[in-house]
C-alpha cells in the first residue's frame, strides 16, 4: 500500500481540529485524545487510505491530537530574540 499525502486524513475527518500525528516525533503544544471516535469515523469511510490511519492508531504508531489553545496573539514584528 502506498502512503497517503501529508494531511490526507483531514479530508476524511469531520472535525477540523483533530490531527493525526506519528508518535515517534516530538510534538509541542498538543494534547493526545482518545483515538476511538477517530477510528470509528475512519472505519465508516470508503477512502483507500482509511485503513492506513486505522492501523497506525490501533498499533500506537500514530496518535489523535488537538492543538492547545493559546491566549497570545502575535503580530508581525512583535517577537524579538535576545542573545
Amino acid at each position: 500500500m502506498n502512503k497517503p499525502t501529508p494531511g490526507h486524513y483531514r479530508k476524511l475527518l469531520s472535525n477540523p481540529n483533530i490531527r493525526i500525528a506519528f508518535t515517534n516525533q516530538p510534538i509541542i503544544g498538543c494534547t493526545k485524545i482518545d483515538p476511538q471516535p477517530v477510528i470509528d469515523e475512519l472505519k465508516a469511510s470508503s477512502d483507500e487510505y482509511a485503513k492506513y490511519y486505522i492501523d497506525g492508531l490501533e498499533s500506537g504508531s500514530m496518535a489523535a491530537i488537538v492543538e492547545n489553545k493559546s491566549n497570545k496573539v502575535f503580530a508581525p514584528g512583535e517577537l524579538y530574540f535576545k542573545y
